[in-house]
């Protein structure tokens, strides 16, 4: 309870130090629901401000429908969160939402088939406590008609208005979930409980210094597809991937963290997964250069993903052994994890100790020794963006 107080307050006077007791209300986004509509499906979004908004298809990977709002506040359903996932019906399979900018946020409706936006429009609340109303109404059609849809959006020139700069992206991704309960203790504790006690915890942390913009890919007990976590990162455009996890093994004298980037064998599942997910990188899409230049450029690209992953291990793993977190022998190791592929986003699994030993099942439990090790990854982020800004200055 005094923990929940402290953030409550510290988040009052956050509010209080950048805007004056006058200022208007933060825009929020209070329910998103999906269900059928005159022409096959409706998208209503509920907030408390009239949204300005911008709505385009993507084929890239899978079908969906983008819809980009400026920054506000999501509080569907009375949860406030960086993010989130929802259900569908009809023509949408699911949908996401989340900051996707320093000055920007995104709701994703991930489709069942092809569809387009047949008409879409604002209501006015009726009365005092009722919500605006924004309402996308979406109707079926061909792959063809999509695909040159989102063509049509990728040709589109960029703002011309200027954008501040944004603060580094950290996606939290926390392990398992829901049906898959992950590694679990002699307690009957899960490695999915830890992992996402874990997550919140780092992302409140750096959330409160103000630096990083925060997202999980989970923030209650869902399930997530491992190709699902990797794709919120990307269309994110996330400059750090960290996903979280607890091991186990068969002797339970076995303890310590280990950090993991690619292996030499993910990068071969890498090129596998890019052509399967269409996984498309932002040097690729200028058509006016030749293929080869692209592909040239795709690979530079992919071989620094890889460094700055390594970077961040490497600065990652002395700064919990600063902390007194045990470590395995020769802690930064390599996988072909899926969790690791992504071609343009940086990333690291940490396996936060065993859940098959009573010591580190112990400090994982425990909020006053979790917060050791989350202090040593926010130490090591904050490394990590030092380093990268002070090379790209030189460069």
């Amino acid at each position: 309870m005094r923990r929940v107080r402290a953030r409550i307050l510290g988040l009052l006077f956050a509010a209080l130090a950048i805007a004056p007791a006058a200022a208007a209300e933060i825009t929020r986004v209070l329910d998103v629901r999906v269900g059928p509509g005159p022409s096959g499906t409706r998208l209503v979004i509920d907030s408390n401000k009239p949204l300005n908004y911008r709505v385009f298809s993507l084929s890239a990977g899978a079908e969906r429908i983008i819809i980009d709002l400026p920054k506000l506040r999501w509080s569907v359903g009375g949860l406030t969160a960086e993010s989130g996932t929802g259900p569908g019906e009809g023509l949408v399979a699911g949908y996401r939402y989340a900051h996707n900018a320093a000055d920007s946020s995104r709701l994703v409706l991930d489709l069942a088939k092809p569809a387009e936006v047949a008409r879409q429009f604002a209501l006015e609340p009726e009365k005092a406590q009722d919500a605006y109303r924004l309402v996308l109404d979406l109707k079926p059609t061909s792959m063809e008609a999509f695909v040159q849809s989102s063509l049509n959006n990728q040709s589109r020139p960029p703002p011309t208005t200027h954008k501040p700069a944004r603060k580094p992206l950290i996606v939290i991704d926390p392990g398992h979930g829901g049906k898959d309960p992950g590694a679990l203790a002699k307690s009957g504790r899960k490695e999915k409980d830890v992992t996402l006690a874990a997550a919140r915890e780092l992302r409140d942390q750096l959330m409160q210094g103000g630096r990083y913009e925060v997202a999980l890919t989970r923030d209650d007990d869902r399930f997530i597809e491992l190709e699902d976590r990797v794709t919120i990162a990307r269309e994110l455009g996330a400059n750090l991937f960290i996903s979280l996890h607890a091991d186990a093994g068969a002797n339970s004298n076995t303890r310590g963290s280990s950090v993991y980037t690619l292996s030499s064998d993910g990068e071969k599942r890498v090129e596998t997964e890019r052509h399967k997910q269409d996984w498309v990188l932002s040097v690729e899409r200028d058509r006016t250069r030749p293929v080869e230049v692209n592909e040239v450029l795709a690979d530079l690209v992919q071989r620094e993903t890889k460094n700055q992953s390594a970077r961040f291990a490497q600065m990652l793993v002395p700064s919990l052994a600063e902390v007194g977190w045990a470590a395995l022998q020769n802690p930064h190791r390599q996988r072909g994890f899926y969790v690791l592929l992504s071609p343009d986003v940086p990333a690291v699994l940490l396996e936060m100790g065993f859940m098959t030993n009573i010591h580190d099942e112990a400090n994982l439990a425990t909020e006053k020794q979790r917060s050791r090790m989350v202090g040593a990854i926010h130490a090591a982020i904050d490394e990590f963006f030092e380093t990268e800004a002070q090379a790209l200055a030189m460069r």
